[in-house]
């Protein structure tokens, strides 16, 4: 009792420090669901590949992709001596469509172009997330700290009109009047109906809890605010899943025992969320990733296990997320470290996944639907 208390005080306090405003009433209340696409490859394929083998860099984590309007790839993570280190910044590469190899990785976000472009101070940059719109213009979220730990971090945009080779002068989203503190980013947007994106957000400043940002680009501004998942005393670093143009899922890392993955529901595009249901797969307070692919099923990445990150396997779900079935394993070692998987489907139906190797690396992984059926209940090891 005394615990419930004073952890429903300790969310108080946050909610009140933070000032989290109420929701947008001309928020659009539509999701955008992908048509079918089905790959172009006749047979199962796999590939398996490291987008930064020669880093020089002790330290390699939190990776994006997404695709390229015109085809091809882009690849977001950061690295540097160790996480929160001064040294770290944000690398960026891409993969024409043309072209099977990656470009060399090049540092776009640093603390000093950081500290430049937001004209503020800025102790560490982490957590980028990487994403393409209608018009082919990359969209980068990435979070900046000036004091303290990940706790006291904010969220800022740039963009790129010309797939990577430059970038707008990033800017900070300004998401509450007081202190506008403690706000990070892990997974991708879900696209809106009217243009914008529906980003699946955390805060952890005093207790964690998920949240969504409303992202929107009007007469040349970005236009951003945030709402609360009501989703219950646990889970956060939510990954938004739509099912429809309404209804979407939220699975949830978990840090409370017994650490499984829990599952909030939205029956209005994400204005409002149930409480999160505990499902039957594991959760290690680890990051994860899911996405609807065209055909329907619910695609899962995750460590399957409640205390380590030493495998990465693959789940899914035909029924919206009410029972999973494991698929195959991507990595495992006794004593390892593969975590914050990220997924994205292309238009060719394709499925990309990148992922933190051991700490030191960032693996790609693409695979179409047939070798998901073909490997169901297989491993790779």
């Amino acid at each position: 009792m005394v615990r419930t208390a004073t952890r429903g005080f300790l969310i108080l306090l946050a909610v009140a420090l933070n000032a989290w405003p109420l929701f947008d009433r001309d928020r659009p209340a539509r999701l955008v669901v992908a048509a079918r696409a089905q790959s172009t490859a006749a047979a199962p394929f796999f590939e398996d590949e490291t987008l930064n083998p020669d880093s020089p860099h002790a330290m390699s984590h939190v990776a994006s992709i997404a695709e390229l309007f015109g085809g091809g790839l882009a690849a977001v993570w950061y690295a540097g001596s160790r996480e929160g280190a001064g040294d770290v910044a944000i690398y960026f590469s891409v993969q024409p469509s043309d072209d099977t190899r990656w470009s060399p990785p090049r540092a776009i976000v640093t603390r000093a172009t950081a500290t430049r472009d937001l004209r503020r101070y800025v102790r560490k940059v982490g957590n980028p997330v990487l994403f393409s719109d209608a018009d082919g213009r990359l969209w980068l979220i990435y979070v900046t700290v000036s004091i303290g730990g990940w706790s006291g971090s904010s969220l800022n945009v740039t963009m790129s009109d010309n797939e990577g080779r430059t970038w707008t002068r990033s800017r900070r989203l300004t998401l509450s009047p007081f202190l506008n503190l403690s706000e990070l980013v892990k997974n991708a947007p879900a696209a809106l109906s009217d243009g914008g994106w529906a980003v699946p957000i955390y805060h952890e400043f005093v207790a964690t809890f998920p949240e969504v940002l409303w992202l929107h680009r009007r007469s040349g501004e970005v236009v951003a605010t945030k709402s609360r998942m009501s989703a219950g005393w646990y889970g956060y670093q939510p990954a938004i899943t739509p099912i429809d143009t309404a209804r979407a899922l939220a699975l949830l890392r978990d840090d409370d025992p017994p650490r499984t993955v829990s599952i909030a529901r939205s029956e209005d595009a994400g204005r409002t969320w149930s409480a999160p249901q505990r499902i039957e797969l594991p959760n290690p307070d680890s990051g994860l990733d899911a996405i609807r692919m065209t055909d329907g099923r619910l695609l899962l990445a995750f460590n399957d296990s409640p205390g380590g990150r030493e495998n990465l396997r693959l789940a899914m779900s035909a029924d919206e997320g009410r029972t999973w079935s494991r698929v195959a394993t991507l990595a495992e070692e006794r004593g390892g470290d593969f975590s914050y998987p990220f997924l994205m489907q292309a238009r060719s139906g394709d499925v990309h996944l990148v992922y933190t190797w051991q700490r030191t690396q960032i693996r790609h992984v693409t695979f179409n639907t047939r070798w998901l059926d073909e490997h169901s209940g297989g491993s790779l090891r």
